[in-house]
């Protein structure tokens, strides 16, 4: 979800059970998105008892919006990029930079598509079209043909030479 995306949510907009949470995305085209369990390969809870769900529990104000400063009003776009950089203040991307909030869509677009999602179901999940969506595609193949080429160096083949 973009920056943008994120303070237009609303409490309503959060449904959970057992078995999923989603929440509902009315900017644009409206869709439905999963709220992951696992992200970078971290666990952040169950679908009933996560971050945000526990965020929303402890909520004592009468405020729709679901996201809210201190001030008790709903947070500003400006407000979601600086709390980004406070979170996200001890990590670095491989060019050793900053994570940026705009690089959090595509990062979970290519981790989706790697682990199996087709492209028109991501379509349905992000509102892209498969033409926005095919540097994903394309970055998730690479990332895979790494991982195959990793793991193949880490196989002896039993016809392979001996180096002298």
């Amino acid at each position: 979800m973009s920056a943008g995306e994120v303070v237009a949510l609303r409490r309503s907009h959060s449904q959970s059970d057992r078995h999923q949470h989603l929440l509902q995305v009315d900017r644009g085209e409206p869709r439905q998105v999963p709220v992951n369990q696992w992200i970078l390969e971290q666990r952040y809870g169950s679908y009933t008892r996560n971050p945000l769900t526990q965020w929303l529990k402890s909520r004592k104000d009468d405020q729709p919006a679901m996201f809210i400063n201190e001030a008790g009003r709903p947070l500003s776009e400006v407000e979601v990029r600086l709390r980004w950089q406070t979170w996200t203040a001890n990590l670095f991307t491989p060019a050793d930079q900053p994570p940026t909030i705009e690089q959090a869509q595509p990062t979970w677009c290519v981790e989706m598509l790697a682990k199996g999602i087709s492209l028109e179901d991501l379509s349905l999940l992000t509102g892209f079209s498969i033409v926005q969506l095919q540097p994903y595609a394309q970055r998730a193949r690479e990332k895979a043909a790494l991982e195959r080429a990793l793991q193949l160096d880490q196989k002896p083949t039993s016809n392979s030479a001996t180096p002298p």
